[in-house]
């Protein structure tokens, strides 16, 4: 097959650099999409220029005058030229000589760049010109670079964005040799889908900006299609193993005696999820799916509930999987405090055991004397067994991974429900995980008092000290969090965790022996007796990195201030700020910050005006990207643009149309070019 470099016919020393941005064939060097649109097809009138908005424009004139203007240390090239109203512009050059002397002068060009307008004059600087017969118009179809929409490209090892346009341009004849159409006909009709031929065309070099914009519209759809189609193909692979009886009705009496044995009422929405799970509980497939709202919504309650139901009616086993050795105790404890008094066997596995103790455990858990096996990664071995596990709750999902998933389909397929404290969008949760139904509990618990939040400086938080000193005298207990650990990861004007532990003590120097420190290095007894500490009252200020986000819950923590606040997403700030308030005292979450800019503080006002998970959550999709909500920053999974993440309809139809492809051609063995582009990497990204 022909080589890039003998299409390109450039030199070893353009491969090589291609090589190191992994561009090593045709195909790689097209799938390098254009980050930017230039307007080179429309000419205008000088008067018709916008000299304010910066954008490259184009116009036509006649060369006037060339002359040279002397200047201390550089020399400034002018020419004058008269546009076909007869208006005067001029164009610029600083010490470039030879694109000077290349103008001639009453020939006509056609000026593209961008205009601006001072000292009086409508000038272009260094403009790109393109020779003209005074009656002729360009013809798009014999320049790439003017007389069309022309494609920018990003610098790459020193590689012009203008190299890249010119050689895009020389490769468009080979698209039909290096990709082929992977979906159906009826498929692109449906839904009015370019053919991949045309996309690859107009992605680089668009006849319209309509085109452009549907070519645009087919990657992002060909790229969410692939997320769809990998989900789904894994639930797919899940269910084949699934073992699980229908047979039996439900017992709704068996929910209302978990529920009545509750030191509290259930809200409307958790009442309604418990209802759905018990329902795909008696599903012949396995049960995947999704439970999310706000921390402190109830969810582990509801997840527990399903889990007494596993046990009692239908006589599973039941895995309780956290992702830190503090969390899998608080949730052992809780779950234990509620179902041993019903008879329920509940066990704690995590790395804090001695391996004599693990022993016990997983001896214990295969011969099916415990019911509940609550854990962290060390349930994830290959000699953990299970005597008939029936029901996975995996906690916090954005720390365990499909792999982790997959762990259990040697136990037959569990029904599986992953719990996310970070509100998800609608449109988000159908493009990232199309295999899980989706259940929200969009209802605090009564008697759950809003947290009043406020942007502060560190001098003025200082002055809260006092107050702050009253509350701890009072029972109650604070939260300070920095986004670093030590001062050797300095960075200007950024806090470390030991800066703030120490400035903490200056603070409140009457209150030595009751500060604690707690950050992601500390082995795991350390941070265990911390936090012990901390909840049983020996410490009342706990200074932390963001290790805390993760489900710790201490009632009585009703302040936390946060340094640097503007270094986090708004959804980590208010997984953050739901570390308090978890009782029905008022609380108060202090957001420190040093930018005075008016988009940090734009963006931190929001966590003043707002308590709402799901709007914070759009906030960070509008200001940092999907990747800051779905804990990924993988390029191709979750940069793409916001008006396509936000498009409910348009997700579901691609939602609608993985499944429709997969039930018309189970395992895409009839479309052997689909299982390639699904093999293949993502395309090149659109900035």
């Amino acid at each position: 097959m022909t080589t890039l470099q003998q299409l390109l016919r450039t030199s070893p020393r353009y491969i090589n650099l291609l090589k190191q941005t992994w561009i090593v064939s045709v195909k790689d060097f097209l799938l390098n999409f254009p980050r930017d649109y230039e307007d080179r097809g429309t000419i205008k009138l000088l008067k018709n220029l916008d000299t304010e908005s910066k954008l490259t424009q184009s116009t036509k004139g006649l060369i006037i005058e060339k002359k040279v203007l002397p200047r201390w240390s550089k020399k400034l090239y002018e020419i004058r030229f008269q546009d076909e109203d007869g208006a005067t512009g001029y164009i610029t050059y600083f010490n470039s000589y030879y694109q000077f002397k290349n103008v001639e002068k009453d020939k006509r060009y056609v000026i593209t760049g961008k205009p601006k307008h001072d000292y009086g004059k409508l000038f272009f600087n260094h403009p790109e010109l393109k020779k003209t017969e005074e009656s002729a118009s360009l013809d798009a179809a014999k320049h790439h670079d003017m007389g069309r929409i022309y494609p920018v490209y990003s610098e790459v090892m020193g590689i012009k964005p203008a190299w890249f346009a010119k050689n895009s341009w020389k490769l468009l004849k080979e698209i039909p040799r290096f990709f082929s159409e992977y979906l159906p006909n009826e498929f692109l009709q449906k839904f009015d889908l370019m053919h991949v031929h045309e996309t690859m065309q107009h992605i680089h070099y668009p006849d319209s900006y309509e085109k452009q914009q549907r070519a645009i519209r087919r990657v992002f759809f060909d790229r969410l299609l692939r997320i769809q189609l990998h989900s789904l193909l894994n639930k797919q692979e899940y269910e084949k193993d699934a073992h699980h009886d229908t047979g039996k009705a439900i017992n709704r009496d068996r929910v209302k005696e978990i529920q009545e044995k509750l030191p509290f009422q259930l809200t409307n929405a958790q009442k309604k999820c418990v209802k759905a799970i018990i329902e795909d509980l008696h599903q012949d497939k396995a049960m995947l799916r999704l439970l999310q709202w706000d921390v402190g919504s109830g969810k582990t309650v509801v997840a527990t509930i399903a889990a007494y139901y596993t046990i009692k009616e239908l006589w599973g086993q039941v895995c309780f999987l956290a992702p830190l050795s503090i969390l899998a105790h608080q949730h052992c404890q809780k779950i234990a405090k509620l179902l041993l008094p019903l008879g329920i066997r509940v066990q704690l596995l995590a790395g804090s055991l001695t391996a004599g103790q693990k022993a016990k455990v997983k001896k214990d858990l295969k011969a099916g004397n415990i019911d509940i096996i609550v854990g962290t990664h060390a349930i994830l071995q290959d000699d953990v067994d299970f005597h008939n596990l029936q029901y996975v709750i995996i906690d916090e999902q954005h720390k365990f991974g499909v792999q982790q998933r997959w762990f259990f389909r040697k136990f037959g397929s569990p029904h599986i429900i992953q719990m996310s404290a970070t509100p998800i969008p609608r449109s988000m949760a159908l493009a990232f995980f199309g295999e899980f139904d989706v259940s929200v509990i969009d209802e605090l618990p009564a008697g759950r008092k809003e947290i009043v939040t406020r942007i502060v400086a560190e001098r003025d938080w200082t002055k809260l000290a006092p107050r702050i000193e009253q509350k701890i005298r009072e029972g109650q207990k604070v939260f300070i969090v920095a986004p670093l650990i030590e001062e050797s990861e300095k960075m200007d004007g950024v806090k470390s965790a030991t800066e703030a532990f120490h400035h903490t003590m200056e603070l409140f120097p009457h209150m030595k022996g009751k500060i604690g420190l707690l950050h992601g290095r500390m082995k795991a007894k350390e941070k265990e007796d911390i936090m012990t500490a901390f909840k049983e009252g020996k410490l009342a200020i706990l200074v932390s990195t963001t290790v805390i986000e993760v489900g710790v819950d201490i009632p009585e923590a009703t302040i936390m201030v946060i340094y640097n606040s503007e270094r986090f997403g708004l959804s980590q700030l208010h997984q953050l700020r739901w570390r308090i308030g978890r009782s029905d005292l008022q609380s108060y979450c202090f957001l420190e910050t040093k930018k005075k800019s008016w988009d940090t503080y734009k963006r931190l006002k929001a966590m003043e005006e707002t308590n709402d998970g799901f709007k914070l959550a759009e906030l960070d999709l509008e200001y940092r990207g999907a990747g800051e909500i779905l804990w990924t920053r993988q390029s191709g999974m979750t940069d793409i643009p916001l008006d396509i993440l936000t498009d409910l309809s348009f997700m579901e139809k691609v939602h609608q149309w993985g499944e429709r492809l997969l039930t018309h051609y189970p395992n895409l063995e009839e479309l052997p070019s689909l299982k390639i582009f699904l093999e293949e990497k993502l395309p090149g990204m659109m900035v």
